[in-house]
């Protein structure tokens, strides 16, 4: 079976399809980076008329394109290793230890980045390579299966917590010359979530008013 596996593997159409890749990377890189740089212009624009509200839910959109385009950087580095080592890939029989990083990566972001098919296509060679074990385990981020965790968090739909979001929204507004206080803003978040408090409480108050009166009238 193992025989097999390395028969079926093709190396220079796996090298093909990873330098294939590279160019995609960096046009959905460049792509990313400008949708970034537009949506950090709309939160300026956001702070400066004061609506605070909207630019910490639109901050998110922000972080998760920077997110994805330090993840295509890291893409960008394994994907020109490979390539480079392609030869020493092809003549040993297992996955070189100092390559294997390099290699689940592309797994594992294979099933990830829908943006990028070339790396499904060479993820399909890597199997043929080292069977679906070895894939299986980058896909499901298996106990040592080598994929690198600064991609996995790169990568993650995660949502950025407050303190992330309020440097992310002084930075851009210091970037942008907007007279913008930071301390408004958590004061802001605390007076919504009291006003909600409130009126939540004032609810239920009538709500429970409103019954005793009907089991009043109905006694």
């Amino acid at each position: 079976m193992q025989k097999m596996l390395h028969k079926s593997f093709k190396p220079a159409k796996c090298k093909t399809a990873l330098r294939l890749a590279i160019p995609r990377i960096k046009l959905m890189k460049n792509k990313r980076e400008a949708q970034a740089k537009q949506l950090k212009r709309e939160l300026a624009q956001l702070l400066e008329s004061g609506q605070d509200q909207t630019a910490r839910i639109r901050v998110e959109h922000v972080v998760r394109e920077e997110k994805t385009v330090d993840a295509y950087n890291l893409l960008e580095i394994y994907c020109e290793l490979i390539v480079a080592r392609m030869p020493i890939i092809e003549s040993q029989k297992n996955c070189p230890i100092d390559l294997k990083e390099a290699i689940a990566s592309v797994i594992f972001a294979s099933a990830r980045c829908e943006d990028i098919p070339e790396l499904k296509d060479a993820s399909k060679h890597f199997t043929a390579k080292y069977g679906k074990e070895f894939t299986s385990a980058a896909l499901e981020m298996r106990t040592n299966c080598g994929v690198s965790h600064m991609l996995v968090e790169k990568l993650s739909a995660l949502a950025p917590d407050g303190p992330t979001k309020l440097k992310i929204l002084t930075a851009i507004a210091e970037e942008h010359n907007i007279k913008w206080d930071p301390a408004s803003f958590g004061a802001k978040e605390s007076k919504v979530y009291d006003d909600k408090l409130v009126r939540l409480v004032w609810f239920k108050i009538g709500y429970f008013y409103r019954g005793c009166q009907i089991f009043s009238i109905s006694f």
